[in-house]
């Protein structure tokens, strides 16, 4: 049996930062503490996900409910670095438009 992925979250230089693998198994926790840290923030919304070495499309889902719910706000969600591996997704989904990307 394969152990659980493991991602991270944390605080800094005005950004959420994100890192690790986020898949359907994680992705829950995640969305919870996306919806929590737009709650407690204002204006733009800015995310790192520089170390994210894994994003399915449960994750890319997530972040698009992430900046629906901004743009219901007013707000806006800006990725403000990503990995190789978040880049080459966003380029195949045609999604990086959507976060300033």
């Amino acid at each position: 049996m394969m152990a659980k992925d493991i991602w991270t979250a944390r605080n800094a230089d005005d950004a959420l930062i994100l890192g690790g693998e986020i898949d359907y198994s994680v992705t829950p926790d995640v969305r919870e503490l996306l919806l929590k840290a737009v709650r407690e923030s204002n204006g733009t919304f800015r995310l790192s996900l520089g170390d994210v070495h894994y994003l399915d499309s449960s994750g890319l889902a997530v972040l698009i409910e992430t900046r629906r719910i901004l743009m219901m706000d007013g707000r806006e969600l800006k990725v403000t670095d990503a990995s190789p591996q978040v880049r080459k997704l966003f380029s195949l989904t045609q999604v990086g438009i959507l976060f300033g990307m």
